[in-house]
This record gives structure tokens, C-alpha cells and sequence, in this order.
């Protein structure tokens, strides 16, 4: 058989002493091979100009000599165009100015900075966009003195991918966060809501009494907030409710301004009685939000954030059949004065991970999440942008038409009153057990009380006229609500059981199955009134 290996004096390793791997203690030596019959080597050539990643040699002063289509590419120059350029012309200006000492050093000490080890840097491309990258560098010695061989890898793709990483950790963070102020917040308004409504049933000059109605709104306005905090923190499937899209912005208009700064004017354009849509509260916050937000980030001179509402229609039109069907629709724009976007970027501005913002100041997937959104109501969002001009969201929520309301203000609850039926009160805040004792015992109950799981049990046994338990979930002692309420219905199962929470109610009961009765902290008594009563009472 023909012996079809190449020659010695033609090998890419022909003359080489003993050594290493490329890039340790000991050079590749090249005696016999002069640099330009290295790089018109077939044998040299077909490994490198298949490469995926970049492959780059320069020699001793930092001059080009040769570089794989890969590396071409990567950093956007055409065939032959880089040859004989200096290799700090792939570098950004902080670590260009430093290559040609570093090459200077390294010829006169033989110290070695990256050569054999490998490093993250930053590339520069023909188009002046600087993307990170890893760097690995070998060192041989030709007939024509040293080179420096180093093999690129785009690192763009990864630290886009930990940047994603990085995001869901801290919304996970955020999540244990916010629902551990939520819990604690909320036990302290149930406090401050309690005693304010027991300070209000006394017979008060008018102007305490216009205070402790004050006070008595504040209360209800920081409820709202901590339920914000929620929603803006975890995940959760649609849970639809009728809403008023006018009020909902109303709502939100100051908690809005906060988040943008004093930079940013919010103007609210709301057209008389849109309507009632059918949307998830807690999502069609997080996407206004999102949508604010992004605004914000396109104003950093500041500007004017515009939010309007109107009735459309979509009639049975090609053009508009593949975007929402045929029908009625309340529109729902957010406008900005901001820097726009150019055609290429709107082309893409939905598709998830895709955003123009520098790694570590966003993920892109705020239109992302808008858009899915509205896909799931059978809705479509819109978008519109120009360059220095600013840009246009536009969202489309099926209307109810059996909806006709200007607001979704539920009548005031009634109190129902109990008969003496006697209820455990499971609740570890001694604050918030005392206003829930006083409050049922006022509604003609009779109370039992106990601090946590194993306490509540004993009275149970102590006792048993209990029908109906009200159960915190959240207790120290090794037994939470849940395992509690489990453990009530298989001692007594004729026991009703309320559970309750400073947790909204989809976080309170993840991970079970429960559809025991649940009541939100903090509550009213009428809101305590009604779900004890509704517990004993199923069908009245």
C-alpha cells in the first residue's frame, strides 16, 4: 500500500523537539515552512477554512497573515481584507492601545499574558458593534520567525443564555421577596384596618371622622400595592375577571409615574365608557408595566408617555383576518416621544431574547410576554415605530358586549350575623388574632383561639361544639395551614374550614388541591362576615 503521509520536511510539526500541547511552555517549530506556502497548503487550509469559530494568525509585530472565512464573519470583513492590518483593528479602543506593548513585552521578557491560556475579551466589528469573545492564542516559530496563532469563539449566544439565567433567579428571588413582605405587610393592615373600622363604629366629631376615613383609604391603597408586588414578581396562568380598562389605568396612573421618573410626563387620553373587557388583572398590569418601562428606557432625556383607550371594530378584511378575528375590540395604546426603532429592529421586536439593549440591561422579553398576552385573550397587539420619532404599542382586547357598566365598584357587602356558633381562630400574630376575635365576637359568634398547628389541635380535642375553624396558612411550629385544615377534616370532618393568608390566594395554595373557602388579608368585616358565614351556610 502507498504510503500517503507527507513528507518530513513538508509536516506542519516537521523539526519539532519534544513538547506539549499548542499553547504550553514549548513553541510549535516550523524550520522548514515559510508562511506563505503554510496558508496555500491544501493540507494546511481545508481544517481552518471549515472552521465554524475564527482562526487568525499574525506574526511578530501584530501584522495579519491570515484568517478562515469563520473569523471573517465573525467580525464582518471580506475576503482578503484584513491581511496585513494590524490585529488591534478587531479591538475596541481600550484594549487596542494596550496590544502592541503587550506583543513588545512578550518579544523581549518571553512573559505571557493570554499565549497558552485562553481569555474573555471583546471583539470589534467593521460596523463598530463590540461583542464578547473567547480568545485562545498558540505560539510557533516559522522559517520567517514567530507566530501567533488564536482561535475566536462568539460568546454572544452564552452570556445572552446566562443572561437569561441570571433573570429567573432573580425573579425567583424577587418572587420569595415580595411574597414574604406581602404576608407581613398585609398582617400589619389587618391590624391598622381593624382597629380603624372599630375607631369608626364610635361616635366621632366630624373632622375624626373624615380622618380615620382617610386613614381608612390609605390602608386600602397599600393592600393594593403589596397585591402588586405579587403579580409583578411571579408566574401564573390567565385567571380572566370582567374589568374596566378605564378605571384599571386610572389605578395605576400614579404608581406609573413613580416608576418613570419626573423626566417623563404620564398623559392618560381615555375615551368615555370604552367598555368591559375579560383580561387577567394581575397581567394586564405587569403588561403595562413591561410596555412603561420600555418607553422609559427610549426617553433618557425624558418625554411624554401617552395612554389612550378606544372602541374599534375589525370588520371580516383579509388584511386583518390573520391579526384578531372580526368584531369589536377596545384598543389600548402606549405611546412614547422617544428614539424609535428602525424597520429591521420592529421586524423583530416580539420574538423572545430579542432586544437592542447592551447584555445585563435586558432580556427582551417584555413585547415578548405582551404579545403572548394577547394572544391568549383573542386579542393582537400592535406595534409601530420611528426612527427619532418615537414609538406605538397598540393592544387589542376583545370587547364584552353583554358588559355595559362604567365600573366594576361590587355593592357594598352586608354583615351577616352568626346565631353563637362557635369558630377556632388559628392565627400566630397576637395583633391580628385580637382583631379577628373582636370582629366575630361583635358578628354573635363565640371564639376559641390558638397560636399555631399543634395548639389548635389540642383545643379541638377540648372541645367539640367547634364548627367552623379559621385557619392562617402561614404558622410556625413545623405544620402549616394546610397540613393543618388535612388534619382538622380527618378528626372532624363536619368542622367548615376558611383558610386565610397574607399570600394571594394562588400563592397561598400552591401545591395543593384544596378548594377549601379562602379569605385575603387584610379583609373587612363585612369580607370576614360574609366567608364565615358562607362556610356554615353553604346554600342560604
Amino acid at each position: 500500500m502507498q504510503d500517503k503521509r507527507p513528507a518530513p520536511g513538508n509536516s506542519l510539526t516537521a523539526g519539532a523537539g519534544p513538547r506539549g500541547p499548542l499553547g504550553s511552555h514549548d513553541i510549535w517549530k516550523l524550520p522548514e515552512t515559510d508562511l506563505k506556502s503554510l496558508f496555500t497548503d491544501d493540507r494546511f487550509r481545508i481544517v481552518p477554512e471549515t472552521m465554524v469559530d475564527g482562526l487568525i494568525v499574525i506574526d511578530v509585530v501584530g501584522a495579519i497573515q491570515y484568517v478562515n472565512p469563520g473569523c471573517e464573519k465573525l467580525f464582518m470583513y471580506s475576503n482578503g481584507e484584513l491581511i496585513g492590518r494590524n490585529v488591534s483593528t478587531l479591538m475596541p479602543p481600550s484594549q487596542s492601545i494596550r496590544h502592541d506593548g503587550y506583543l513588545a513585552r512578550h518579544r523581549e521578557t518571553r512573559v505571557k499574558r493570554i499565549i497558552g491560556m485562553g481569555r474573555e475579551l471583546s471583539g470589534l466589528k467593521s460596523d463598530g458593534t463590540v461583542f464578547p469573545m473567547y480568545l485562545s492564542v498558540g505560539e510557533a516559530e516559522t522559517a520567517n520567525g514567530i507566530i501567533f496563532v488564536g482561535i475566536i469563539y462568539d460568546l454572544t449566544d452564552k452570556k445572552r443564555a446566562e443572561e437569561m439565567i441570571l433573570h429567573h433567579q432573580k425573579l425567583d428571588a424577587i418572587g420569595q421577596l415580595s411574597g414574604g413582605i406581602a404576608h407581613d405587610f398585609n398582617n400589619i393592615l389587618s391590624v391598622i384596618g381593624g382597629n380603624l373600622e372599630m375607631i369608626a363604629a364610635v361616635d366621632l366629631p366630624p373632622a375624626a371622622r373624615r380622618a380615620v376615613a382617610r386613614a381608612q383609604d390609605a390602608a386600602v391603597r397599600a393592600a393594593r400595592i403589596t397585591q402588586r408586588l405579587l403579580a409583578f414578581a411571579r408566574k401564573q396562568p390567565l385567571t380572566r375577571q370582567p374589568l374596566n380598562l378605564n378605571k384599571a389605568l386610572e389605578d395605576m396612573e400614579e404608581m406609573l409615574q413613580r416608576a418613570l421618573g419626573e423626566q417623563i410626563e404620564v398623559q392618560m387620553h381615555l375615551s368615555d365608557n370604552p367598555g368591559i373587557v375579560e383580561t387577567d388583572i394581575d397581567q394586564f398590569e405587569t403588561a403595562i408595566l413591561n410596555l412603561a418601562v420600555n418607553a422609559r428606557d427610549a426617553m433618557p432625556e425624558g418625554g411624554i408617555l401617552a395612554i389612550e383607550t378606544e372602541g374599534v371594530r375589525f370588520e371580516d378584511d383579509p388584511r386583518t383576518a390573520q391579526e384578531a378575528p372580526p368584531g369589536d375590540y377596545l384598543r389600548v395604546s402606549i405611546s412614547d416621544t422617544g428614539v424609535g426603532m428602525t424597520p429591521e429592529v420592529c421586524a423583530r421586536a416580539i420574538e423572545p431574547f430579542f432586544t437592542t439593549k447592551e447584555i445585563g440591561s435586558g432580556t427582551g422579553l417584555g413585547l415578548s410576554m405582551v404579545y403572548g398576552l394577547m394572544k391568549q385573550l383573542g386579542g393582537h397587539a400592535r406595534l409601530y415605530s420611528e426612527v427619532r420619532r418615537g414609538t406605538r404599542v397598540s393592544l387589542f382586547f376583545p370587547r364584552d358586549l353583554g358588559t355595559t357598566t362604567t365600573g366594576l365598584s361590587a355593592p357594598e357587602q352586608t354583615a351577616p350575623t352568626g346565631n353563637g356558633e362557635v369558630v377556632l381562630v388559628v392565627e400566630d400574630d397576637p395583633d391580628v388574632r385580637l382583631v379577628t376575635v373582636s370582629r366575630l365576637e361583635g358578628l354573635g359568634y363565640r371564639v376559641r383561639i390558638a397560636s399555631d398547628g399543634a395548639s389548635a389541635l389540642e383545643v379541638l380535642g377540648q372541645n367539640p361544639d367547634i364548627q367552623l375553624a379559621l385557619v392562617d396558612i402561614v404558622m410556625p411550629g413545623g405544620m402549616d395551614g394546610h397540613a393543618l385544615a388535612d388534619e382538622i377534616e380527618t378528626q372532624r370532618p363536619e368542622i367548615r374550614i376558611v383558610l386565610t393568608s397574607g399570600y394571594s390566594p394562588r400563592m397561598a395554595k400552591a401545591g395543593t388541591q384544596t378548594d377549601r373557602p379562602f379569605l385575603s388579608k387584610p379583609s373587612t368585616r363585612a369580607q370576614l362576615a360574609q366567608a364565615i358565614h358562607g362556610a356554615l351556610h353553604p346554600k342560604s
